[in-house]
């Protein structure tokens, strides 16, 4: 098990979820596998885990305005709610403590949010009451985001984190297939726009540098003519990802991937990075887009790879990529019309046993006996 990780989310009045914070609470795991019919509220999980990272850098009115105002993330605007509210608990199993992060969103007048409530607690082992903090309401922003405060940098850092990766635009003027500076090289950006510069940072660190090895040997498996990448800064200290086929001298650019390989290559990069710069959480929205069946298979297979140091929340619309998986990973996603509303079910694989010895779990979801299809 991860050392630290959010082990449950609960979330209310946002987008497809009704003002029920209880009932849209999850238990989450190492590895979770969202799955769902398209509009059932898989995405709009991922986006509310987008929109805490968000908060953590004083980026709500930032996110709220590109998602086109306040009124577009409320449950159906004002005619059931208009609060958004949120409880994200994480547990740090080495270092044998607890944090939870709570809050509440109301609308105001602009079009935008305030902060009607905001709360953390934190209890260590060996303390019978816990660290509270309330701080207060009225502010436009997280108050966390400002805190300077050790323990509550601590949860703020962790929050901030918790990334979406998007590779989906592959466009020709895309971040991912444009240059980058030497100096971004961190941590890998969750457009991908930076790889060129993470991967050649990778290469030139010895410790990392067998990280660097396994990403081209996982290319290979999926795209054999691959031979390597040619990662070299230019007069402005940029670089772009540049490679080669086996046995061929010309060199390409990124341009000259098809949009289904680059993904690969992003998705397989921040699977198999060093556990020293690997996210404590990797958030992913239908990785499986444009890639091959094979691909996929490869795909799932990093993504056990990874949920060694990292935590892993998908979602998906893949009966292959869910064939990879164990019926404990898996979330699925329903909407209920009688509710209008979306609710989420996590399975045990002690209520499918018999289905089991027969079918996979891409075949069940297919049968609709995980349910997640569209009535």
């Amino acid at each position: 098990m991860i050392d630290t990780a959010l082990r449950s989310l609960a979330l209310a009045g946002y987008r497809s979820y009704n003002n029920d914070l209880e009932q849209n609470r999850v238990e989450l795991k190492d590895i979770n596998i969202i799955i769902g019919a398209n509009g059932a509220g898989k995405s709009n999980l991922i986006s509310f885990l987008e929109m805490v990272s968000y908060m953590m850098t004083r980026g709500l009115r930032n996110y709220v305005a590109k998602q086109g105002g306040a009124r577009s993330l409320l449950h159906y605007g004002l005619t059931h709610d208009n609060q958004i509210r949120g409880e994200l608990h994480i547990h740090d199993s080495e270092n044998k403590k607890e944090d939870t992060y709570l809050f509440c969103l109301e609308q105001a007048a602009t079009d935008q949010f305030f902060v009607a409530q905001e709360q953390m607690l934190y209890q260590a082992s060996g303390f019978f009451k816990p660290y509270e903090r309330d701080f207060g309401s009225g502010h436009q922003e997280a108050a966390l985001a400002d805190s300077w405060d050790s323990t509550e940098r601590t949860l703020r850092n962790y929050l901030e984190r918790l990334k979406v990766f998007h590779f989906n635009d592959t466009t020709i003027n895309a971040r991912i297939r444009t240059s980058s500076s030497t100096a971004d090289d961190s941590y890998l950006r969750s457009d991908g726009g930076n790889i060129a510069a993470f991967l050649y940072r990778m290469r030139e660190t010895k410790e990392e540098l067998p990280y660097y090895k396994r990403i081209i040997q996982h290319i290979r498996s999926v795209l054999p003519q691959f031979y390597d990448f040619v990662l070299e800064s230019d007069r402005n200290g940029n670089i772009a990802l540049n490679w080669q086929l086996e046995g061929v001298e010309e060199v390409f650019g990124a341009h000259q991937f098809s949009d289904g390989a680059l993904r690969f290559v992003a998705l397989t990069t921040l699977l198999l990075q060093p556990p020293r710069t690997a996210p404590m959480t990797i958030i992913l929205d239908e990785p499986e887009i444009g890639l091959h069946p094979y691909a996929i298979s490869q795909l799932a297979r990093e993504i056990r790879m990874a949920s060694k140091t990292s935590q892993i929340i998908v979602s998906t619309q893949s009966p292959l990529l869910l064939d990879e998986f164990s019926c404990n990973d898996i979330i699925t996603a329903e909407y209920d019309i009688t509710r209008q509303c979306s609710v989420l079910r996590r399975h045990d694989e002690s209520e499918l046993q018999d289905w089991l010895r027969n079918y996979t779990l891409g075949e069940l979801w297919q049968k609709n006996v995980l349910g997640g299809l569209p009535l």
